[in-house]
């Protein structure tokens, strides 16, 4: 992500440069939740973040979206896997620890679909108010749009299969332990008290 940032400054490239910026902050999340919460994500989602923060940043500052055929759909596709393996985790973790929440395994997944196909129609949202703004190109039009909402879907469906088969395996929950008994701990056990 530095050596983007460099490269972005060394070209004048503004969008470039804030996307690095941007991209870094981000790529700490992880940490600051360990350091400040002792909230520590499992590795699968610290990777999926930072994987797809490097695909979109390397993308812009290296002008790879023009120049390399299907890099925008790799890129949004990574992205809404890792929406979608984070809505997983939060439901099941939900599902664990709070009384609150009882679902079985293919209600996860179905609102893990419907999670995922709601966050790529905000994003295009979001293109589509930028380009307006910023007279930018971020929708090459219907034809993009539609593939990218399709995309969001299959990455839904990817996850939903995955998931459940891991919960099946037993797996998930050992993926989920450490990060569903800190939140059990910090969050959900702490407002029960604050009552």
């Amino acid at each position: 992500m530095f050596i983007l940032l460099i490269i972005a400054f060394w070209e004048d490239d503004l969008t470039g440069v804030f996307g690095c910026i941007i991209g870094i902050i981000l790529s700490f999340i992880p940490s600051i939740l360990h350091k400040n919460f002792n909230i520590t994500l499992p590795w699968i989602l610290d990777t999926l973040i930072a994987f797809a923060l490097f695909l979109h940043i390397g993308g812009v500052v290296l002008n790879v979206y023009h120049t390399i055929p299907y890099y925008d759909s790799l890129t949004h596709f990574v992205s809404a896997i890792l929406v979608a393996f984070l809505a997983f985790v939060s439901i099941y973790i939900l599902d664990k620890y709070w009384k609150g929440l009882h679902m079985n395994k293919y209600a996860m997944a179905f609102i893990v679909i419907i999670f995922t196909m709601a966050m790529g129609v905000i994003w295009e949202f979001f293109e589509w108010a930028t380009d307006i703004l910023f007279q930018t190109q971020e929708q090459w039009g219907l034809q993009d749009t539609m593939k990218d909402l399709f995309i969001d879907t299959i990455a839904g469906i990817f996850i939903a299969i995955v998931g459940v088969n891991l919960i099946k395996k037993g797996r998930f929950q050992k993926i989920t332990y450490n990060l569903g008994k800190q939140i059990n701990s910090r969050i959900i056990n702490r407002s029960k008290d604050d009552k």
